[in-house]
C-alpha cells in the first residue's frame, strides 16, 4: 500500500516526460537527416568540380595538341562512312547483316599514325585472310565426312588452329604480329560457328573477306589523305628534343659546380627518379624515359610511305635509334654529373671559385676535362639547335 503513491509519482513523472523524449528523438532523426543530406550535397559539388576540372584539362589538351582533335574527327568520319553499310538495300542482303564486320575493323586499325594504321591493316588482312582460306577448306571436309564426323572435324580443327597460333606468337621474331595470330583465330572461330549454323561456309567467308577489305580501305583513305600524322615526325622531333633537353642538363650541371650551388635538402623524387619540378633533373630525365616512345616510334616509322622531308624508301631509320643510343649514354654520365652535385661531400668552395675564375692555373689535365665539358656543352647545343630548325621545316 505504501508502494502505490510511489508508482503513481512515477507514471505521472514519465507522462510528463515523453513529449520531451519524443522531441528529442525527433531531433535527432531530423539532425541525421541533416547530416545525410548535407553529405550527398558535398559529394555532388565534388564530382561537379571533378567534372569541370576534367574538362578544363581536356581542353587544354586539344589547345596544346591540336592533333588529337583532328584524330577524333577522322576516326568519327571514318565510322560514320562505314556505317552506311547498314542502310545497303541492294541485291546482296548478306552485307547489311554483316556491317558490324567493317566497323569493327574500323575500330581496331584507325591508329593515330599512319604507320601504326598501317602495321594494323597488315596484320588483319593476312589474319583474315589465313583464317578464311583455313576455314573453307576445313568446312569442305567437315561436310563430306557426315553429320557425326562434321562435329568432330570442327572442335578438332578449332584446337589445332587455337593451339598453333597462340604458341607461335609467343616467338621472339613474331611479336610484331601478335596482332594478327589474335585476329586469325578469333575470325576463323566466327566463321566456322556461323558456317555451320548457315550451312554456306563460302557466302560467310567471302562476305566476311569483303566487308574487312572495306573497312580496312576507309581506314587506309581517311588517315592517309586528310591531314595526315606521321610517326617518322614525331621521331625526329622527339630526339631533336633528346638533344637540347641534355644539352641544358649539361650546362645546368657545369654551371651549379662552377657557382658552387649547393642544395639544402636533396629532393626524394630525385633521389628515387620521379617526376620533379627541377630543370636540370627533367632534362636528362626526359632523355631517358624515351627509350620506349622511341621504339615504338621506329617500328610505326619503318611502315610509313616517303612523305615530306623523308623523300626516300628505304630511309636510314635504324640511324635515329643509334643516335638515341649515344644520347642516352650521355645522358647517364650528365645523371652521374648531377649526383656529384646533391652529394653532401663537396670540394672546397675556394678552390673551385679559384679554379672557375682562372683555369689556366689548374693541373693540365684538370684544364683539359674542363674545355671537353664546355666544348661537348657548345656541341649538344648546336646538335640540338640544327635538330629543332630541321624539325620545323
Amino acid at each position: 500500500m505504501k508502494m502505490a503513491p510511489y508508482r503513481h509519482n512515477y507514471v505521472e513523472s514519465s507522462k510528463e516526460w515523453q513529449p520531451l523524449l519524443g522531441s528529442l528523438s525527433g531531433d535527432v532523426e531530423q539532425a541525421g537527416k541533416y547530416k545525410y543530406l548535407n553529405l550527398l550535397s558535398e559529394k555532388i559539388s565534388k564530382s561537379l568540380n571533378d567534372f569541370q576540372d576534367f574538362a578544363v584539362r581536356a581542353w587544354e589538351m586539344g589547345r596544346s595538341d591540336p592533333k588529337k582533335v583532328i584524330f577524333a574527327i577522322k576516326m568519327g568520319l571514318a565510322l560514320s562512312i562505314v556505317s552506311l553499310l547498314i542502310f545497303w538495300k541492294g541485291s546482296n542482303e548478306d552485307i547489311s547483316q554483316y556491317s558490324i564486320w567493317a566497323i569493327l575493323t574500323v575500330i581496331v586499325m584507325f591508329e593515330y599514325s599512319i604507320g601504326a594504321t598501317f602495321i594494323k591493316g597488315f596484320n588483319r588482312v593476312l589474319g583474315t585472310i589465313c583464317a578464311g582460306i583455313l576455314a573453307f577448306f576445313c568446312a569442305e571436309l567437315s561436310m563430306l565426312a557426315g553429320d557425326q564426323g562434321e562435329e568432330v572435324l570442327i572442335v578438332a580443327s578449332i584446337f589445332i588452329a587455337g593451339f598453333f597460333s597462340s604458341y607461335l606468337k609467343l616467338y621472339p621474331t613474331m611479336a610484331p604480329y601478335e596482332y594478327g595470330f589474335r585476329v586469325f583465330i578469333l575470325t576463323y572461330c566466327i566463321l566456322m560457328v556461323a558456317g555451320n549454323r548457315t550451312r554456306e561456309y563460302t557466302t560467310a567467308v567471302l562476305t566476311r573477306l569483303v566487308l574487312i577489305a572495306v573497312g580496312a580501305g576507309v581506314c587506309f583513305v581517311v588517315n592517309l589523305f586528310i591531314y595526315p600524322i606521321w610517326a617518322g615526325d614525331a621521331l625526329h622531333s622527339l630526339v631533336a628534343k633528346n638533344f637540347m633537353d641534355l644539352a641544358i642538363s649539361l650546362e645546368g650541371c657545369v654551371n651549379g659546380y662552377l657557382k658552387c650551388v649547393e642544395y639544402e635538402r636533396v629532393p626524394s623524387k630525385i633521389l628515387t627518379f620521379q617526376a620533379y619540378d627541377d630543370p636540370l633533373y627533367n632534362g636528362y630525365r626526359s632523355v631517358l624515359e624515351s627509350t620506349r616512345r622511341e621504339d615504338s616510334l621506329f617500328g610505326f616509322a619503318i611502315w610509313e610511305p616517303p612523305h615530306g622531308r623523308f623523300r626516300m624508301f628505304n630511309y636510314p631509320w635504324k640511324n635515329y635509334v643509334k643516335l638515341s643510343g649515344a644520347l642516352r649514354h650521355s645522358a647517364f654520365m650528365v645523371m652521374a654529373l648531377h649526383g656529384c652535385i646533391l652529394s653532401e661531400i663537396q670540394s672546397l668552395l675556394r678552390l673551385i671559385q679559384f679554379g672557375a675564375e682562372k683555369p689556366s692555373l689548374w693541373h693540365p689535365w684538370l684544364e683539359l676535362n674542363y674545355q671537353k665539358v664546355i666544348c661537348a656543352c657548345r656541341l649538344l647545343l648546336k646538335g640540338g639547335k640544327s635538330f629543332v630548325a630541321s624539325s620545323r621545316e
